[in-house]
């Protein structure tokens, strides 16, 4: 999730985001995960550390 607002400010740390900001950061990632190709999303799951690259579950996920 990005940490700066529209207005160019970034939030302190703490602070708490509104359901509106939620709403509207889950739309985005909804978004872009939907233009995603297989292997992007792979890839993006890999550097999330959730996947090894060659397929398996990170332990932390049940592998």
């Amino acid at each position: 999730m990005k940490t700066a607002n529209k207005n160019g400010k970034s939030r302190a740390n703490g602070t708490v985001f509104t359901r509106t900001e939620l709403l509207a950061a889950h739309e985005r990632a909804l978004k872009r995960v939907s233009r995603m190709t297989p292997q992007e999303g792979f890839a993006s799951l890999v550097k999330a550390g959730i996947y090894t690259p060659d397929g398996k579950l990170r332990p932390r996920y049940g592998g």
